[in-house]
C-alpha cells in the first residue's frame, strides 16, 4: 500500500513539474460516521429466541481523496482510515487502507497506457447508488491501453490481474499458460472493448475474459443525454450484460446494517433516468436479472442470529430513486428510496422483499467546506436496521 501511495504521489509530482501548462488537481478531506447505530433482528441470540435490538458505536472515518489531472500524465488515489470499537469494549484506530486509485501516461495524444485504470461507459452508470456496473468497463484493475483513432472513440484492450501492496502479498496471477491440474487458470484473461462519444448520445461495448468460454462477460450501453437533444435537463441511460457464469452486480444495493442485499445474474438489464431543473433533480434506477434461477439458500446462515443471510443471490430485481430540492440557499434536501424483490426462487424458497429510505440534508458553509447529516432506514421482514450518518467535507 505504501508503494502504491508512493507511486501516485511521484506521479502527481512529475505531472505538476513537467505539465504545469495543463495541470488541474482536485481534492477532499472527509470525516464521517455512516454505520448502523441499531440492529433488530427477529431471532435473538437468547435462550427464549426473542427478537433483539443491538446498539453499535459507529466507526469514525477518515478519507482523503486526490486526483491530478495534465496534459500527459493523471494519477488518482482515495485512502481511509478509521477509529472504532475493535471488541465491543476497546477502541481503536484501523490503519488506513486504499479505497481506489490510478495512473494514466499518454506518450502521444491519442494512445493512453493505464494501470488500474477503469472506463465506463456513461449508461452503465446508477446515480442512486453512485457507480458503475462492471459489464461497462473497458478497462480493469490490471494493464490497459487506449487508442482514439478518430475523435470520439476510444478502443481498448485490457489484461486483468489483482494489485497487490508488497511482493509478500498473494497476487491473483493471470497466467498465459496455466494448467488446471495446477488450480491455475488455464485461459490468459485479456478484454476488449469501444466507447463513442457523440454530440446527441455515447454508445459503449465491451468483451471480458474473452478467451475463457466459462467466465466471459459481454456488456453494452446506451447514454442519452437531454434524450438526443429533445428534452433539456432529461439523460436517460439503459444497458445489457450477457455472463457465462452467475455474477453479482453490486452485494449492497441496499445496505443499513445488516439489512444488506443485491442483485445476482447470468443477463442484466439496466437503465436510469435523471432530471435537472434548476435546484430540484430526480434520479432513477432499476436492475432487472433475466433468467437466471439461484437459490436462496447459497446466501448462507448465520448461526450466531439464527437467520438467514440476505446477500446478493437472494434478489433479481432492484429499484431506487432520490428527489433533491433546495430548501434555501446553499441547504439541500435529498429524499432516497430502494427495494428489493425475488422474483426467480420458488414460494417456499423466497426471499423476503427489502427495502430502505433516508432522508438527507448537506449544507454548502463556503466554496470548500459542506456538513451533512442523514436518517436510514433498512428494512427485510420484521428485521430492520437503523443510521444516522454525519459528515464534514473539505473540498477544492
Amino acid at each position: 500500500m505504501k508503494k502504491i501511495i508512493t507511486v501516485l504521489a511521484a506521479a502527481a509530482l512529475a505531472s505538476s513539474l513537467a505539465f504545469a501548462d495543463g495541470l488541474k488537481l482536485s481534492f477532499y478531506n472527509k470525516l464521517y460516521q455512516e454505520d448502523a447505530i441499531l440492529d433488530h433482528y427477529d431471532n435473538g441470540k437468547d435462550e427464549d429466541g426473542d427478537s433483539e435490538t443491538v446498539t453499535d458505536f459507529p466507526a469514525l472515518k477518515e478519507r482523503m481523496f486526490v486526483e491530478v489531472k495534465s496534459d500527459r500524465v493523471d494519477a488518482m488515489v482515495k485512502a481511509t482510515f478509521k477509529f472504532d470499537d475493535l471488541d465491543g469494549s476497546h477502541f481503536g484506530f484501523v490503519g488506513s487502507y486504499v479505497n481506489d486509485w490510478y495512473v494514466e501516461f499518454r506518450p502521444v495524444e491519442v494512445l493512453s497506457l493505464g494501470m488500474h485504470d477503469q472506463i465506463y461507459s456513461d449508461g452503465s452508470y446508477l446515480p442512486v447508488y453512485d457507480d458503475n456496473l462492471w459489464a461497462g468497463n473497458i478497462g480493469s484493475n490490471g494493464f490497459t491501453v487506449a487508442f482514439k483513432p478518430i475523435e470520439n472513440l476510444r478502443i481498448a484492450a485490457t489484461v486483468p490481474f489483482s494489485t497487490i501492496a508488497s511482493e509478500e502479498d498473494s497476487p491473483n496471477e493471470n497466467y498465459l499458460n496455466g494448467k488446471k491440474e495446477k488450480n491455475e487458470d488455464e485461459e490468459f484473461d485479456t478484454g476488449i472493448g469501444a466507447i463513442f462519444d457523440h454530440e446527441l448520445f455515447q454508445i459503449g461495448a465491451s468483451i471480458q475474459d474473452i478467451l475463457d468460454g466459462d467466465d466471459r462477460q459481454v456488456g453494452a450501453y446506451i447514454n442519452m443525454p437531454n434524450l438526443f437533444g429533445a428534452v433539456e435537463g432529461l439523460t436517460v441511460g439503459a444497458g445489457f450484460a450477457a455472463s457465462e457464469r452467475p455474477r453479482e452486480s453490486f452485494g449492497d444495493l441496499i445496505s443499513v446494517g445488516h439489512i444488506e442485499g443485491g442483485v445476482s445474474y447470468e443477463n442484466l438489464l439496466s437503465a436510469y433516468a435523471t432530471i435537472e431543473l434548476g435546484k430540484f433533480s430526480l434520479s432513477a434506477e432499476m436492475l432487472y436479472n433475466l433468467g437466471y434461477k439461484h437459490d436462496v439458500k447459497d446466501a448462507g446462515w448465520d448461526a450466531v442470529h439464527n437467520r438467514k443471510l440476505y446477500t446478493a443471490v437472494g434478489y433479481d430485481f432492484y429499484t431506487g430513486a432520490a428527489i433533491s430540492f433546495g430548501l434555501v440557499d446553499k441547504l439541500t434536501a435529498t429524499v432516497t428510496g430502494k427495494l428489493l424483490l425475488d422474483l426467480a426462487s420458488d414460494a417456499d424458497d423466497e426471499a423476503d422483499l427489502m427495502t430502505s429510505g433516508a432522508f438527507a440534508i448537506d449544507y454548502e458553509l463556503n466554496e470548500r467546506n459542506t456538513l451533512g447529516a442523514e436518517f436510514d432506514v433498512g428494512i427485510c421482514d420484521s428485521d430492520w436496521a437503523v443510521a444516522i450518518p454525519v459528515y464534514w467535507k473539505y473540498h477544492f
